[in-house]
């Protein structure tokens, strides 16, 4: 009960991915890991004007996510790293899906390792 006591403190966010399901504590066992990754990048973004920060760093944001809401997730951080006067985004992922609306202000840094990487020439850096 001693308010300066912050280790007992906690968030809890309520999610629900299906029409007609209500409201369930996001945990580990409930939702799977892409609904959980799904829930946490939305959350970071729905935070994103409330707490100004020079740089934000994402590490594999999208494990677990299945392609549809993958690709979903991509679109919207591009959308909100790409808008003026925002923070620099770090997105480190073992997987980039191929096909986005990247913007010039966007760079993309590819650590090529291991035999099955894509070839960097293969990538669509730019969709016109």
């Amino acid at each position: 009960d001693d308010p300066q006591d912050y280790g007992q403190y906690g968030l809890n966010i309520k999610v629900t991915y299906r029409n007609g399901e209500p409201l369930q504590e996001l945990n580990n066992v409930i939702q799977s890991g892409g609904e959980r990754a799904v829930a946490t990048a939305t959350y970071m973004l729905s935070l994103q004007e409330l707490t100004p920060v020079p740089f934000r760093c994402v590490d594999e944001i999208n494990q677990g996510m299945d392609e549809i809401n993958e690709r979903r997730i991509f679109e919207l951080l591009f959308d909100f790293t790409s808008r003026p006067n925002t923070s620099q985004y770090f997105l480190i992922t073992p997987k980039l899906i191929a096909n986005l609306n990247y913007v010039p202000t966007m760079k993309i840094h590819f650590i090529h390792n291991g035999p099955f990487v894509i070839s960097q020439t293969d990538w669509n850096r730019i969709k016109l």
